[in-house]
């Protein structure tokens, strides 16, 4: 295990919380990890990141500062970051089995998961099929579905500053791209009953539209909806404080009552 600090005070002083990086793997694939507060108190309700469809290496890190002293985790999917990039093995299904292999590996019980774009398909895969493990759920700006990738999506990737430092990740966006298909998660949703959240972006880059918003409506027991009007499709933007804010707030819901209010519903645009 590799262990640094993140965040600066005066010159020369670290700050922040401990971060941790491990390795879990799932079959022969290795998948890359991150992990701060380790040793968070139990009354805080770990929250484990599941990035879009290339997620980058840090991408989760100011949130982790941000939240501390909660226990948070971000997971690297096979052919991402510092995990391994198999010739193959990209499918919808593959990718829900890392996440499995995270929560194994780390022996996570009465966490909650947090996805963001093409890691809201996978969440909910995952939620759907191991909801006993669940306190909470976050599903950031994307609908209850998987697309099948056009031709050329990995190609458009490849110009990517990420992807030029590492070409061999073109393999992974290939395979991506190649295994990919449709598949259609809102009945999914019928069998989460932990409390959900969903933050959507008002401007038109935004990909959670009205009609999603209503279908979750109609499939979740115990769901909130925030729409922030002046974000896109990155909800942590423009204002920052106001999405850790609002993670905050569901989250120190969570710790106080776990699970077990399952029938509130509301939304609300800010």
């Amino acid at each position: 295990m590799f262990r640094k600090r993140i965040g600066y005070g005066e010159p020369g002083q670290l700050t922040g919380p401990l971060i941790r990086e491990g390795y879990a793997r799932n079959g022969t694939v290795r998948l890359h990890y991150t992990e701060s507060a380790p040793d968070a108190p139990s009354r805080l309700t770990p929250l484990v990141y599941i990035h879009g469809a290339y997620g980058g290496t840090e991408g989760f890190l100011p949130e982790m500062e941000a939240l501390a002293p909660r226990r948070c985790i971000s997971v690297r999917l096979r052919g991402r970051g510092q995990s391994d990039i198999p010739e193959s093995g990209y499918t919808f299904n593959d990718n829900v089995s890392d996440i499995e292999a995270f929560v194994d590996h780390l022996r996570l019980t009465n966490f909650c998961l947090v996805g963001w774009s093409m890691g809201v398909p996978y969440s909910i895969g995952f939620a759907s099929r191991h909801s006993e493990k669940l306190s909470g759920l976050i599903l950031l700006d994307y609908q209850a579905s998987h697309p099948k990738y056009s031709a050329g999506w990995a190609e458009r990737w490849a110009s990517d500053p990420s992807i030029m430092d590492r070409p061999d990740r073109i393999t992974a966006l290939r395979g991506l791209e190649k295994e990919s298909s449709e598949v259609l998660l809102w009945e999914n949703l019928d069998r989460i009953d932990c409390p959900v959240l969903v933050i959507g972006g008002g401007q038109p880059d935004a990909l959670l539209k009205r009609e999603h918003v209503d279908k979750y409506h109609q499939h979740l027991r115990n769901l909130e909806v925030i729409t922030f009007s002046d974000s896109g499709h990155n909800v942590s933007q423009p204002d920052f404080g106001r999405f850790i804010t609002a993670l905050r707030a569901f989250l120190g819901r969570i710790d106080q009552t776990g699970a077990g209010n399952r029938k509130r519903s509301n939304s609300a645009t800010v």
